[in-house]
Parts: C-alpha cells; structure tokens; sequence
C-alpha cells in the first residue's frame, strides 16, 4: 500500500471516530450540562474504531475509501460513562495526482447516541506522522448543522492507528484508539 493510502486510512480512521462522537456539553451530570447550554464547556471522551481502506481501482482510479465503525464512552468530571453511542463512517481520499489537480477529501460519519440523539460531523483539518506500523494522527473540524446533538460544535481528535494482523480479502483492517475534545 503506497504512503497516501496509509495516510488517508488513518485519517478516515480518526475522522471516524470523531464522528462517532459528536461534541459534548460539560459539567459534573450530563443532563444539567445538557439542558443549560450557557454551562456548556469542553468534554473529552475515548474513542475506539476499526475500519477497512481500498485502495485505488479501475472504477475509482483517483481514489482510495474507507468504511469502518466504533464506540464512543463520554465521562462526567467523576469519570463516570454518561453518554455513550456507536457510530459509523465512510469516505475517500483523492490519490496525490487527483489532489493536485484539485480534488479534495469527502469524509462523512455519524453517531447514534444511547439516548436516541445523532450527531454527524464534516472535517477539513487533518496532520500524520508515522513510524513504523503505527500512525499518529491530530483532525479537526465543525459537527454538522443538521445534528440533533451537538450541531455546529467543535472538534479536536488525537490518536493512533495500527494495522491490525491477518489476511483479508475485503481490504486492509486498521484499529484505532483516539481522544476526542468537544468545544462548544
């Protein structure tokens, strides 16, 4: 797999997961936080996902997609789980050529929250580095007007993503694990 794939996977990866966890009202219980906005203050909460990538092929040449999924655990300043959801995402990445010629990312996610809420988000900022197998990846974007939870809210994803082992024919697996800060 060429570098871009590798850096579009784990960008989808981590693009997913911020997705999947949609932004975060603070305070110590989730539901005063909730109900009065104006107490509203950035949530961190734990991410994991895994996903598989396809690289570029005769049907999309100018291209490599992603697909995946993950779960989401959102504490209160007790540490205790007050919101949790499960999410799901998918996107290309236009190869080095397309992206010079002008092509941009499409990346698209949503989480469904155990309270019945969806919170699906848009990113446009994303920074790789990688050593080895692993990759660490920093994204940042906007949650999408259209939520029913947390619309038009900040997001900042920091994380790490490892090719998972095995043989598979549907494409290569990642796992990823990030850190996902939602900013009112």
């Amino acid at each position: 797999m060429t570098l871009l794939a590798h850096t579009a996977r784990t960008w989808l990866r981590a693009l997913a997961v911020a997705g999947c966890v949609g932004t975060l009202a603070g305070g110590t219980a989730a539901p005063t936080a909730l109900a009065n906005p104006a107490q509203a203050r950035p949530i961190t909460c734990e991410a994991t996902s895994h996903d598989v990538v396809s690289d570029p092929t005769s049907e999309t040449p100018a291209e490599t997609s992603y697909r995946g999924s993950g779960t989401v655990t959102c504490r209160d300043t007790d540490g205790r789980a007050w919101l949790e959801g499960t999410g799901t995402f998918s996107g290309t990445i236009p190869t080095a050529e397309a992206a010079s010629a002008g092509a941009t990312p499409v990346y698209r996610s949503r989480v469904d929250w155990s309270d019945g809420t969806v919170t699906t988000g848009t990113f446009t900022d994303f920074h790789e580095e990688t050593v080895g197998n692993l990759q660490t990846v920093t994204i940042k974007g906007t949650t999408d007007a259209a939520s029913t939870r947390f619309a038009n809210w900040g997001v900042s994803v920091v994380g790490t993503s490892v090719r998972e082992e095995g043989s598979f024919t549907d494409g290569v697996h990642d796992a990823q694990s990030t850190t996902v800060t939602y900013t009112p």
